[in-house]
């Protein structure tokens, strides 16, 4: 990262400091602000910025990660992944599998939000909700070119709040996420549901091998 990302970065991040200062989180690497819940759960916001091609890009994320949960889930997304009748391209190498499955089974992030008009309110049209907050995935040369910069990163603290207290528990988890909410489900005992919530993510997995292998392994727990 260059002098001039960093400076920015510095900016950006200060802007908010006061705000998650106050509500108990810590700026990590210098740019994680994060805050360990009550359930033991981390809430992760985070300030992407890079600079290419003379501008600068920012893209702000969050994360809820819960390492003891993720340690189940990856134990048995490892068996899936290293389950015989798992089908690897014919190019790869064994050590990109082995490379690959260390990089899939090391992740203990639990949800991620990536696109905050996810977070517009049930009866807000788009276009409103992007008048009203868009700093979230924005390109700039300089931030005079950001007329109320500080105000929608101000925006962003509230906003962040306010999703990680709906995804800090296990029922959203077991609603929004794939591999946690089977886990989940499945560790309560929940076989009915946890069929719907397989059968649901079947349908849509990017990957329906390694779903059925998850499914297969982790019912075999």
């Amino acid at each position: 990262m260059t002098q001039a990302t960093q400076a920015m970065l510095k900016t950006l991040t200060d802007a908010v400091a006061a705000d998650f200062a106050a509500a108990g989180f810590v700026l990590k690497r210098g740019r994680h602000f994060e805050h360990v819940s009550a359930s033991g759960r981390t809430h992760r916001y985070t300030v992407g910025l890079s600079k290419q091609k003379g501008w600068y890009s920012l893209h702000l994320t969050l994360g809820l990660l819960d390492r003891t949960l993720m340690a189940g889930v990856n134990a048995v997304l490892e068996q899936a992944l290293r389950d015989e009748a798992f089908d690897y391209p014919e190019t790869w190498s064994p050590a990109l599998v082995e490379s690959t499955i260390k990089a899939r089974v090391s992740n203990p992030v639990v949800a991620a939000l990536t696109d905050w008009r996810s977070l517009r309110d049930d009866t807000e049209a788009l276009e409103v909700f992007n008048a009203r907050f868009w700093i979230w995935l924005r390109a700039f040369d300089s931030l005079d070119e950001v007329p109320g910069w500080e105000a929608q990163l101000s925006a962003s603290v509230t906003l962040s709040m306010e999703w990680f207290r709906t995804a800090d528990a296990a029922e959203w988890i077991e609603a929004n996420t794939d591999y946690p909410a089977l886990y989940l489900l499945h560790r309560r005992s929940a076989y009915d549901a946890l069929q719907v919530r397989y059968q649901a993510l079947l349908e849509r997995a990017p990957d329906p091998q390694e779903m059925r292998l998850f499914h297969k392994h982790l019912s075999a727990a």
